[in-house]
């Protein structure tokens, strides 16, 4: 990590973390706005949202956490963005010193800021599993580079973010989940015991859900199957996810050897 200068991070020492490829980027963008005098104001959009969207997202968040927990620091979300349905944000809060402000509050407490991490909402799973790391890593920048008012600098806050993505990528998975008497085993370790039973296999790549159901399976435990895997879809993929029935075992078994999943007996 760079070391910057009291005034923010140079852009000599930021490092080449933009390129062409967001395939493996889990954060769409990100805004940065503060609370002063006159309340929340967004400084900075460096996200797809356009000004409409990023100004309320940005009032909405700093007002609701604000008026909340009362916490120097944190990250809290997600949160929806305003006027767009497709997207989701996470905020991180912290405080800076101030001295220029005449606010009796914040020349006492320092200034409330916010960074909003922009995803798609379909990207909650990944959000989940990066949660804690997240946070971790915004509180070491905040300690490093945001503690001051002056440093409250643009090219700061794109340093952070351009660092954070190059931490955090977007690390697709295939998952196999089996269904026997209404219990669904994940199978987490690249293999799987391909038997009478319903059989799912998710391509987070392709974003595909194939699901297998064994011959002369009765329907009620197709019904039962079909509610869990649409379960599935909604809770952890918002429903983004196309479905593909695939019509023998012989065809699920060459799918999950495409996929380096190991068929045990």
């Amino acid at each position: 990590m760079s070391s910057p200068n009291d005034k923010g991070v140079p852009p000599e020492h930021r490092p080449m973390a933009k390129d062409d490829n967001k395939e493996d980027l889990i954060f769409d963008g990100m805004l940065f706005a503060v609370n002063d005098e006159t309340g929340p104001v967004l400084r900075l959009n460096i996200s797809s949202l356009s000004e409409r969207e990023a100004i309320t997202t940005a009032i909405h968040g700093i007002t609701a956490i604000g008026l909340g927990e009362d916490r120097n620091r944190g990250l809290f979300g997600p949160i929806p963005v305003p006027y767009n349905t497709d997207y989701r944000a996470l905020i991180y809060v912290f405080y800076v010193e101030s001295e220029t402000s005449k606010d009796p509050l914040i020349q006492g407490k320092g200034q409330f800021c916010g960074l909003f991490f922009i995803f798609k909402k379909d990207m909650i799973r990944y959000i989940a599993n990066v949660y804690s790391m997240l946070e971790s890593l915004l509180n070491m920048y905040q300690e490093n580079y945001l503690l001051k008012e002056d440093q409250l600098q643009n090219d700061t806050i794109q340093y952070i973010y351009d660092d954070l993505i190059t931490n955090l990528k977007l690390k697709p998975k295939t998952r196999v989940f089996r269904v026997n008497d209404g219990i669904t085993v994940e199978f987490e370790d690249g293999t799987v015991k391909l038997g009478n039973e319903i059989t799912f296999l998710i391509s987070e790549k392709n974003k595909i859900f194939h699901y297998y159901f064994p011959k002369n399976l009765e329907n009620d435990k197709k019904d039962h199957a079909m509610k869990i895997l649409e379960h599935i879809l909604k809770s952890e993929y918002q429903n983004s996810y196309e479905s593909k029935k695939i019509s023998s075992k012989k065809a699920f078994e060459n799918l999950l050897k495409k996929n380096d999943i190991t068929i045990i007996n």
